[in-house]
């Protein structure tokens, strides 16, 4: 189950991936890089499963959020946008 967060705090991205290891964490981010990644943002939920964290995502309407893994990527793991 996806997990609320009680804090409104700010966090950089770095601090989310050491808070929540190896987790989803939903992120209603403050700041985006160049390349459009996280910088920092408040964390709404976390989850070890990620279709939890898509359907809390679908109903912050409204809200500029992301979704990131905090995991290690497998090296034979491809992705298409």
């Amino acid at each position: 189950m996806s997990t609320p967060v009680e804090t409104s705090q700010i966090l950089s991205l770095e601090e989310i991936m050491h808070l929540y290891p190896s987790e989803w964490v939903l992120i209603a981010y403050t700041e985006l890089d160049e390349d459009l990644n996280v910088i920092r943002g408040e964390v709404l939920a976390h989850s070890p499963e990620r279709d939890l964290l898509y359907n809390n995502a679908l109903s912050r309407k409204g809200k500029s959020v992301a979704i990131e893994y905090t995991g290690p990527i497998p090296e034979d793991l491809a992705a298409m946008l």
